[in-house]
């Protein structure tokens, strides 16, 4: 029985599961709220008021329920892109609240990329559950703590252990994560590693082998950034290195930082790089500061080491609604990716993966953006070189791009026009954590065998029965909601590294 808060207390206001505007991860600027930001909200509260009525919940059951979900992400479909009942302006038409629950209708047609939902599921729990869940290998190669985010806001947010793993281990469906660091968290020193690693020892206790973590590197530092890298390696079991290049910036394929790193992750033994490749102040283009056109350099270079592109070179400046042209010179957004991986021969069974935190974040509500980009990775990267990652817990629970990754279809007119392929389930596993755990040499089978029935299973599943029965987070914005707090966050950010 889910828990009905008192009639003397008021119900807290009534949050879409599946944030319209989403937060900044603190690398870029939030966009300012829209007029069609607002007409979905305002929608999604109208469609709790009926359909809570109508299925006798209280308005947090209904919004909280698959049905909610669905709810939110049919509103996507029909507020954001194109659907086969709506024009993309609005959400009136069969299928919606004014067309009632029982005629159906409201999801994705062959020509419209979107979610595969349906008006039915705002009443039907039963298809709504079937759509969403699932039970996939999930491995997240992109968390942040909370401990970093409490000194630039106002009103400082929760900051423990137990906040980590509620918001992104019991609230969602996430199998595995990794740690990673934010750019200031060089800064820190060998500190900053440790708390990493506290962190993995508290989650090993409670629940077994879930999280692995990063350890920043800075090769502008000098030559005494590879005896911090050997200190960090010979004390941690780290899985990675994690760069920002766009930060001096310095190049993966020159010779004054990126090949003394790079030979050194080679004799330390931890032969993955995690370079953040994308998401900066610049215009996106080839020769940007954020493109990763020197991480393919350097992997073509480096066959023996393995290069994760997080963000895969995705601008949020910058329109990704077309295929990738190979004969533009200049491109800009993921296709600077996809363009250097080709430049250099390297394919569907090579060293570099495309990470998707933030980028399949943002795109959820540009449905034929996020089209083209999984179409494009998927075509020219091939379907076991992108992994996933979430960017938690800076937008909360990873579960609303999980449930939104489950439901998305690259519709058939892309891929007739342009060669995509249709995202299937299979593929779709390998995405949510098969890919990723080849590339950090993680066995999934070992992984769930360890977890089955620890302390954080128990949690989850009592946290399915029951929400009330665990102290879940349901703060959606950790990031910077707006300039003003982006600029906080920057600046706080600054003092870590450099005061």
């Amino acid at each position: 029985m889910t828990h009905r808060p008192k009639k003397s207390q008021p119900e807290p206001p009534i949050q879409s599961p599946i944030a319209f505007r989403p937060c900044s991860n603190g690398e870029y600027c939030p966009p300012p709220k829209t007029e069609r930001d607002a007409r979905a909200e305002a929608r999604y509260r109208e469609i709790v008021e009926t359909k809570s009525r109508r299925l006798g919940m209280s308005r947090r059951e209904f919004s909280e329920s698959a049905c909610g979900v669905a709810a939110a992400l049919l509103l996507i479909n029909q507020t954001y892109g194109c659907s086969s009942s709506g024009d993309g302006t609005g959400v009136t038409g069969p299928g919606t609240v004014d067309g009632g629950g029982s005629g159906g209708g409201g999801g994705v047609g062959q020509d419209a990329a979107g979610f595969d939902v349906d008006a039915n599921m705002m009443e039907d729990s039963g298809a709504a559950c079937e759509a969403l869940m699932g039970d996939e290998f999930i491995f997240d190669v992109q968390t942040h703590t909370p401990m970093p985010l409490s000194p630039w806001r106002d009103s400082p947010l929760p900051v423990d252990a137990e906040t980590y793993i509620n918001t992104v281990f019991v609230d969602s469906d996430t199998t595995m994560v990794v740690i990673s660091g934010v750019p200031g968290s060089r800064g820190g020193g060998i500190e900053n590693v440790e708390a990493r690693r506290q962190l993995q020892d508290v989650i090993d206790r409670l629940g077994g082998p879930r999280l692995v973590f990063h350890a920043n590197a800075d090769p502008t530092r000098g030559p005494s950034e590879l005896d911090y890298m050997e200190q960090v390696a010979g004390t941690y079991d780290v899985a990675a290195w994690k760069v920002y290049p766009h930060f001096g910036p310095w190049r993966l394929d020159d010779q004054q930082n990126g090949a003394p790193l790079i030979a050194k992750a080679r004799e330390l033994g931890v032969r993955v790089i995690a370079a953040h490749r994308g998401i900066a102040g610049d215009a996106g283009g080839y020769q940007d500061p954020s493109s990763p056109v020197d991480l393919g350099n350097a992997a073509a270079a480096n066959p023996d080491i393995k290069f994760l592109t997080y963000h895969s070179g995705w601008q949020g400046n910058v329109d990704e609604d077309h295929p990738f042209d190979p004969l533009d010179p200049n491109p800009a957004g993921v296709d600077r990716l996809i363009k250097v991986l080709l430049d250099n021969g390297i394919g569907n069974d090579g060293n570099v993966y495309a990470e998707l935190g933030s980028t399949w974040r943002a795109l959820m509500t540009s449905p034929q953006q996020a089209a083209h980009v999984l179409g494009k990775l998927l075509l020219h990267l091939g379907e076991d070189r992108i992994v996933w990652g979430t960017d938690s817990v800076f937008t909360g629970s990873p579960q609303e791009q999980i449930v939104a990754m489950r439901t998305f279809q690259i519709p058939q007119s892309l891929q007739d026009m342009h060669g995509y392929p249709a995202l299937t389930d299979a593929i779709r596993a390998k995405i949510f954590g098969l890919n990723a755990a080849d590339a950090y040499g993680v066995d999934p089978t070992a992984v769930r065998c360890a977890i089955q029935d620890d302390f954080v299973d128990r949690l989850r599943t009592a946290h399915l029965a029951d929400p009330a029965s665990s102290p879940v987070p349901k703060e959606k914005s950790y990031g910077p909601r707006n300039r003003r707090e982006f600029l906080d966050f920057l600046r706080w950010e600054h003092y870590l590294d450099h005061g």
